[in-house]
């Protein structure tokens, strides 16, 4: 199952990590949807594993703030991921040591059902391609810290430097990422689901 997970977070530092995103300002449309105050943890479940999710830090470059994410599965070493919003989505620039480039929009803004987008970067000699689409703005999901009502985002057989994973991402407002479903081409699956979460100061 640990390994698993590493194959799912292979994926999901470049997309999600399982964990939240960037917060656009109070004239945004999607405000609410990602809490990023320094300091904010979430804590996943998965199966009989933990993910910790924290904000490290938030930096200033040029006009952009830009947000460090830090993951830890377990006891292993923590990853890191930066993200930033730009005026038509929420962005994911770099992950660990690598930008990615162009940079990988993870969500569409303003939100808005049927909105898809492409996915064309590469994260050093590594490819990612696929499509990512909001499939449904009020999908009711349950988790360990309760029911929520969510912003369901799909991309089906994301490629990830040749190796297919369809990823399913559930937002709730004032939460972020609530659940994350990764399929990789093999059909194994691993779900996270929100067991914790602490805001920041």
């Amino acid at each position: 199952m640990l390994r698993a997970i590493r194959l799912a977070l292979g994926a999901a530092i470049i997309l999600v990590t399982g964990t939240t995103l960037a917060q656009p300002g109070k004239e945004g449309p999607a405000e609410g949807y990602f809490p990023l105050k320094k300091g904010t943890t979430w804590t996943y479940d998965v199966g009989e594993n933990k993910i910790e999710v924290k904000v490290a830090k938030v930096d200033k470059m040029g006009n952009e703030e830009h947000y460090t994410l830090e993951t830890l599965v377990g006891k292993d070493p923590k990853t890191t991921e930066v993200v930033t919003v730009k005026t038509d989505g929420v962005y994911r620039v770099k992950a660990k040591d690598d930008k990615l480039n162009p940079p990988v929009k993870v969500l569409a803004l303003p939100l808005k059902k049927d909105a898809s987008w492409d996915v064309n970067s590469k994260l050093g000699a590594q490819v990612i391609k696929g499509n990512l689409k909001i499939i449904k703005l009020d999908e009711e999901v349950t988790v360990p810290l309760g029911k929520f009502m969510t912003v369901h985002v799909e991309g089906k057989d994301i490629d990830f430097a040749g190796t297919k994973t369809t990823v399913h991402l559930w937002f709730a407002k004032d939460r972020g990422i609530v659940q994350a479903e990764f399929i990789m081409q093999n059909n194994e699956k691993v779900l996270l689901k929100l067991s914790k979460f602490e805001e920041g100061k």
